[in-house]
């Protein structure tokens, strides 16, 4: 039986878990003070010098990082350190041209001058002597970035979009102070030293892997538009990694993360060991299954697969300002308004959600890295393609930002994911999307369909001078034959074209998962979440995946000899 619900729903229904209360005065943060003075008095002259600055922001991090890797069932290290940053951003020129124009001559470079600061002293005269020096590198760099812009200008052709290079962001003031989160330490090291130390002993695992890291503190944003912003920075992630190598050079893997705000969202250990376990028994079955052929059938992507899918695919093909550049595909550019998937399918990016269903969304943030608040985007509506997303540069029919700047430390923000999630106001139960898989291998004459369980990145080609295409890493797959019959198999890539996968879908389940992972681009590495439900498609291509020429160690690691054995 189908279920349906609306979009209008989902957004009354998420609502909620967005609001965010200030619970301090921003003017009145040490930071913001030493920052914003600075930026005063600097701005006051580097506007008026030839060629002029006309817009400057400062971001900086003021956070406690821990990092403690364990591996094959020994500590590599720990860490619990400080962690300050400041970045400066500095633009030349105007808004219609400046320097962080893309060349069409030469190669681009997203770094923004940024560096560690001294922790701020009662008095801060250090912390605003290290700002100080930033900014004038930042000044100088970004003046002969626009020297190369202007020459470039000179010699390149006509764009086909002439949109200017950086809108205005609004001026906005917010200030929320979170309370301090602590960590056992020693008792999450202990756990992971237990755990791994069970993986030892099994011979399809090669290497093993468990991390446990975090984040917290603060970042504080001003600008020479007049925006104040300080906003909590928490960031705590377990994850585990198994992998292994068949004896045909196949290198097969499973992988694990937990993601969470406090110690309270940590999993026990009896979970941890529980859900490693099942990872050993699917590595197992990775070690013994078929290699998969090539093929073009009906398949499952189930629904943390279905959020990296759409992740790749679609997600970087809508950040905004790559629309404007000569050098993209520009799949959808032209597409606004037009029908590019099934009419139940729609899409929306929210980073105002900090949660779904309980657990935490690494793609929460209450403003971007543009100081910009965040909002929902609605990108697909019933499956017509609406907007896209935007950061501080606009292009044709899209003139200001919609909170998606982001960008890493030391990087330039552009257009960005945060929460992406698919929608679907059909739904059918799981169960019953896997017998419409079998009807549909059937109807085809098909030998047999795949359900993709786990699915990894892989890359996306959005160049003009590259074919528009896709490759992705299935690291879960089963075959399903006509019968309903199901085994494992390995070596399937999942390769394509955006356009056309989307068009394949048939249906989608009512069984809503997470994707929490973290995203590469040009600005830089974002943390990033996608929440999808199971779907069907009609047909998708699988195609072999690349083997290692180096056969598995010859002599098994140590710790998968048992006592008495003479090996």
């Amino acid at each position: 039986m189908k279920h349906l619900a609306s979009l209008f729903f989902f957004f009354i229904m998420l609502a909620p878990a967005s609001a965010a209360e200030q619970n301090c005065k921003v003017s009145a943060q040490e930071p913001i003070k030493l920052l914003s003075a600075e930026l005063k008095r600097g701005f006051k002259t580097f506007k008026k010098q030839n060629p002029p600055v006309y817009y400057m922001a400062y971001t900086y991090i003021d956070a406690r990082e821990f990092y403690i890797p364990v591996a094959d069932g020994g500590v590599v290290y720990r860490s619990d350190s400080p962690f300050q940053y400041l970045d400066v951003q500095v633009r030349v020129g105007s808004p219609a041209l400046d320097n962080t124009r893309n060349l069409k001559n030469a190669n681009n470079d997203y770094a923004v001058v940024g560096g560690s600061v001294p922790a701020m002293a009662e008095n801060g005269s250090s912390f605003t002597a290290a700002a100080w020096r930033l900014t004038q590198r930042a000044v100088e760099r970004a003046q002969k970035d626009y020297g190369r812009v202007q020459a470039d200008v000179q010699a390149a052709s006509q764009r086909m979009d002439d949109s200017p290079d950086f809108v205005l962001p609004p001026k906005s003031s917010f200030c929320r102070t979170a309370p301090e989160v602590s960590m056992n330490l020693d008792k999450i090291e202990k756990m992971l030293l237990s755990v791994s130390r069970a993986v030892q002993g099994n011979a399809v695992v090669l290497d093993s892997l468990f991390v446990f890291s975090g984040t917290f503190g603060h970042r504080y944003f001003v600008d020479s538009q007049g925006t104040q912003l300080k906003t909590p920075l928490i960031e705590f992630r377990l994850t585990y990694s198994l992998s292994g190598k068949t004896a045909d050079g196949l290198e097969i893997s499973r992988f694990n993360s937990y993601d969470m705000l406090d110690e309270s969202g940590l999993p026990s250990e009896e979970q941890l060991l529980a859900d490693v376990k099942q990872s050993l028994r699917e590595l197992e079955e990775l070690s013994r299954a078929p290699l998969a052929e090539p093929m073009t059938v009906p398949a499952i992507l189930k629904n943390r697969a279905m959020g990296v899918f759409v992740h790749e695919v679609l997600g970087h093909r809508m950040e905004g300002h790559r629309q404007k550049e000569d050098s993209f595909g520009r799949t959808f550019t032209s597409k606004i308004g037009q029908t590019v998937t099934a009419p139940f399918i729609s899409v929306v990016d929210d980073a105002t959600l900090q949660s779904f269903n309980g657990e935490p969304l690494r793609g929460f943030y209450e403003y971007d890295d543009e100081g910009v608040k965040s909002q929902p985007v609605v990108m697909i509506e019933n499956g017509v393609l609406k907007n896209f997303l935007m950061s501080s540069s606009p292009i044709k029919g899209f003139p200001v930002s919609n909170g998606h700047g982001r960008r890493g430390s030391g990087k330039r923000a552009v257009a960005r994911m945060g929460n992406t999630r698919v929608i679907a106001s059909e739904t059918v139960p799981y169960n019953e999307l896997e017998k419409m898989l079998v009807e549909e291998i059937n109807r085809q004459g098909k030998p047999y369909g795949f359900i993709v369980e786990d699915l990894s990145g892989g890359f996306t080609m959005t160049d003009t001078g590259f074919p528009q295409v896709f490759k992705l890493e299935p690291k879960y797959v089963y075959r399903v034959y006509p019968d309903g019959k199901k085994e494992v198999i390995r070596g399937a890539d999942l390769v394509g074209t955006p356009l056309v996968s989307f068009s394949q879908i048939l249906a989608a389940a009512d069984d809503d998962g997470i994707f929490n992972g973290n995203c590469g681009a040009e600005s830089g590495w974002v943390p990033v979440s996608a929440i999808a439900p199971s779907v069907l498609f009609k047909t998708l291509e699988f195609e072999h995946t690349a083997k290692s020429a180096v056969k598995p160690p010859v002599l098994p690691p140590p710790f998968a000899v048992k006592k008495g054995d003479k090996k």
